[in-house]
């Protein structure tokens, strides 16, 4: 008998946000080298797989394999939406029937899954960028957490690269009251929020 097909490598789930991107790795071995496909299915419907190709769903899925001693193959998914979570599954066979339709794929084909969540990426408002022309004028800055995946933690301010004491409290909202003294004081500030896989926004204030 043939030496089966097995598994280097398996893919590994993650937690993405929207508009970022994954890859999933498989490595297997065997003689002959293995086929290798990728398949998906949707959250909650673990059975129903739909085999996945490249320049798939417009475009955002590219599928890179090579076969030499090993096969090994790369999926990618970019600019992630919602409806990308759920099980992907890398299959590999190196047995002659694996494409032979009266055949059990569960028998001619060994699998690997991965769960790809894909949560709501943050979104934060802040006031616009502020531009002071006269020193000793007072402008108060907002931020508001409108959306996250995950509960806030903290909010806090950060002048120049770092935090501003006393500003740090677990509020979706936050303002932040800056009196420029003079053109020297001058710089950039911005509000940064403790949501796990979130992004920091800012406005900013100059003096000219």
């Amino acid at each position: 008998p043939l030496p089966a097909a097995g598994f280097v490598k398996s893919p590994m789930s993650e937690t993405k946000l929207t508009g970022d991107a994954f890859e999933l790795y498989c490595d297997v071995v065997g003689n002959p080298t293995p086929e290798i496909q990728w398949w998906y299915a949707e959250v909650n419907r673990a059975e129903a797989f739909k085999q996945l190709w490249d320049g798939a769903r417009k475009r955002r899925v590219t599928i890179n394999t090579a076969y030499g001693a090993n096969g090994v193959s790369v999926l990618r998914v970019t600019r992630l939406t919602l409806e990308d979570s759920g099980t992907y599954e890398c299959r590999a066979s190196n047995d002659p029937r694996r494409n032979d339709l009266r055949q059990n794929p569960s028998i001619t084909w060994i699998r690997a899954q991965a769960t790809i969540s894909v949560l709501q990426k943050p979104r934060i408002n802040a006031s616009e960028d502020v531009v002071l022309h006269v020193a000793g004028v007072a402008v108060t800055l907002q931020c508001n957490l409108t959306s996250s995946p995950s509960p806030l933690a903290a909010s806090y301010w950060v002048k120049n690269g770092e935090e501003i004491p006393g500003t740090r409290k677990a509020s979706n909202t936050t303002e932040y009251r800056w009196v420029l003294r003079s053109a020297r004081a001058a710089g950039r500030s911005w509000c940064s929020t403790v949501v796990p896989q979130s992004d920091s926004v800012g406005a900013e204030l100059f003096a000219r």
